[in-house]
């Protein structure tokens, strides 16, 4: 990699939730000079391409979009929010930095950033004490509930990013969680920073803390819930903690 050629960011996006929803972070990240990939998964969408997909299947997908990138030896910070932070845990194990120098090959994902994410599939089905997304289409496909998502996801939210972002939400596939997981997120040769948002009603604070200290993950605290990347503070502070993940 040239000495003065930056770091790809590849973002993972949340289920339901499509790239676009996370167009001020790409937007912010992008203003300080770096190329941001984020493709859409494909567990998630409004077609029927998605029914009998698994999260394995979505780290595949992961894997194989990032293989040429980091084979023409470029560096990556992979970015996971909440189910992405499972697809990224699953997709990168192989294609790091360490693992890869270790061989002798340039290129990797030199860090891995965790927003509220999910690491595995056991913490993945909502837990005690966490709310299930009641609303289901049919028994291979689930919709998100409207008023449960802009009570779980989007609370702090101003009104018309919440209607928008509520219009722009997809189908999750029914067995998306279904597989044992692969790889652990503390396997990972890679820095790792988690995410925390405090206020997060879908994933509970302290089992975010619980994932974070299992992936030995630096914790960063956000005072907000699910979705701080519609929020204008939090998804500055969201660019400033992918940039020092990049090394800026």
């Amino acid at each position: 990699m040239a000495a003065q050629e930056k770091s790809i960011v590849l973002l993972i996006h949340g289920a339901w939730h499509m790239p676009l929803h996370y167009r001020y972070l790409i937007d912010g990240i992008r203003n300080k000079g770096y190329t941001v990939l984020a493709p859409s998964l494909i567990t998630t969408g409004y077609d029927d391409s998605i029914v009998g997909k698994t999260h394995l299947d979505a780290a595949s997908q992961i894997r194989e979009f990032l293989l040429p990138y980091v084979e023409q030896g470029r560096n990556v910070v992979v970015v996971g929010h909440s189910y992405g932070g499972l697809v990224a845990t699953q997709a990168v194990v192989g294609l790091t930095l360490e693992e890869r120098s270790a061989h002798g090959l340039a290129g990797g994902v030199t860090s891995l950033v965790y927003i509220s994410a999910l690491t595995k599939p056991e913490n993945s089905r909502f837990e005690p004490g966490e709310p299930y997304p009641f609303g289901w289409t049919d028994l291979k496909k689930w919709e998100l509930g409207q008023d449960f998502a802009r009570a779980h996801l989007y609370q702090d939210v101003e009104q018309q990013r919440a209607d928008e972002a509520l219009r722009l939400l997809v189908f999750q596939s029914a067995i998306t969680y279904e597989p044992d997981a692969l790889n652990e997120a503390s396997e990972v040769r890679a820095a790792k920073t988690y995410v925390v948002c405090k206020k997060d009603k879908i994933v509970l604070p302290e089992n975010q803390y619980k994932r974070a200290k299992a992936a030995g993950a630096q914790v960063v605290e956000l005072d907000c819930g699910h979705s701080p990347f519609l929020l204008e503070k939090e998804t500055a502070s969201l660019v400033d903690i992918v940039m020092k993940a990049a090394g800026a």
